[in-house]
């Protein structure tokens, strides 16, 4: 009995020291407010009357031949669509919009998006950034 004991507390430290020792990386959920005239849902990059395409053109430069342009000096061409999924895969559209990592949006740090700009990235991403 006192051996089974000892067994158990022996695993049961065991298993405390090898959870302690992971690199847990854990993404603080953002709460963005929502107004009544503001439209998150059955958001898609490219089709039907919810386009983040349009969004996109404007808030990231891809139309403005800026920020996100298959010219820019980001290195990030916001006007195709796999390029964006990409950094949604990774995490960086998310960490970047809402997180300012790994490196901040300097349109989102100037001017600032207004909250259904935000709400809608937000629940985009969310939903996976359907096309």
């Amino acid at each position: 009995m006192k051996t089974k004991f000892l067994v158990g507390i022996s695993l049961l430290f065991a298993v405390i020291i090898i959870n302690s020792c992971e690199n847990k990386q854990v993404v603080a959920p953002i709460n963005v407010a929502v107004s009544s005239t503001c439209d998150t849902t059955n958001l898609t990059y490219n089709s039907g009357p919810n386009r983040m395409d349009t969004i996109i053109n404007v808030q990231c430069g891809a139309s403005l031949k800026s920020c996100h342009s298959p010219t820019s000096i980001s290195g990030y061409d916001y006007t195709s669509y796999s390029v964006i999924y990409s950094n949604y895969q990774k995490g960086w559209l998310y960490s970047t919009i809402f997180q300012g990592t790994p490196s901040p949006m300097p349109k989102i740090q100037q001017q600032g998006w207004d909250d259904c700009t935000k709400a809608k990235f937000k629940a985009w991403i969310d939903a996976g950034c359907p096309q």
